[in-house]
């Protein structure tokens, strides 16, 4: 897969510490862990608002790298394949304890707690929205499952459309779809607000794609 040509710095610290985990150094599998365990506990939270079901999630991945460590793939973008890895494991275990309900389907909704922060506020100027927040977070919620979860990938981790393909296992295209059945979507559910805050708004969500 093809990643970004323009790795930030903290990845690249993490692509260091993977090498040296993947050689043996559990020390440097601890830091990837302190370094990478809030992000994928909020994405958790995209799927599950049990918090102790997470955590233990998040640690048996950590454990099973451990004990899988000289199969794992070498990466330049090591985030990408932890949220893909915890993504499985997630599915997977929600599956097994039928948590999911009977009726519910991965493709139609999907649960959104403000663990410290929220979609909205990584990728829309904070001022702007400061007193329509709860406006923007509701259109947000309003959005099929999986919509939801593009621009979470998208917008509030900075990955591109290929990487998000990867981890919700879909096709390049489909993510495109996604993003531009959303961006539709909210344009249309937030024409109540003001025009001196909607223009701008719609502005700063096609200039993130």
């Amino acid at each position: 897969m093809k990643m970004n040509e323009n790795i930030p710095r903290d990845e690249a610290l993490v692509s260091e510490l993977w090498l040296r985990f993947k050689g043996g150094d559990g020390e440097a599998l601890d830091q990837i862990f302190a370094l990478r365990y809030r992000e994928l506990f909020n994405y958790a939270t995209r799927f599950t608002k049990d918090k102790e079901f997470i955590r233990d999630c998040v640690q048996d991945l950590f454990l099973e790298m451990w004990s899988h460590r000289e199969g794992l793939v070498d990466s330049p973008y090591v985030t990408v394949y932890l949220i893909k890895a915890l993504r499985n494991n997630l599915f997977r275990k929600l599956k097994l304890e039928k948590r999911l309900g009977e009726s519910t389907d991965l493709n139609d909704e999907l649960y959104f707690l403000s663990d410290g922060q929220s979609i909205e506020s990584e990728w829309i100027d904070a001022e702007l929205l400061q007193e329509n927040e709860q406006t923007i977070r509701d259109a947000i919620s309003q959005l099929p499952k999986r919509q939801q979860e593009v621009i979470f990938l998208k917008y509030y981790k900075g990955l591109s459309n290929e990487e998000i393909a990867s981890i919700m296992n879909i096709e390049k295209q489909t993510v495109a779809n996604f993003l531009h059945r959303s961006l539709t979507s909210l344009k249309r559910n937030l024409v109540m607000l003001a025009e001196f805050l909607i223009l701008p708004f719609i502005n700063l969500l096609f200039l993130k794609i």
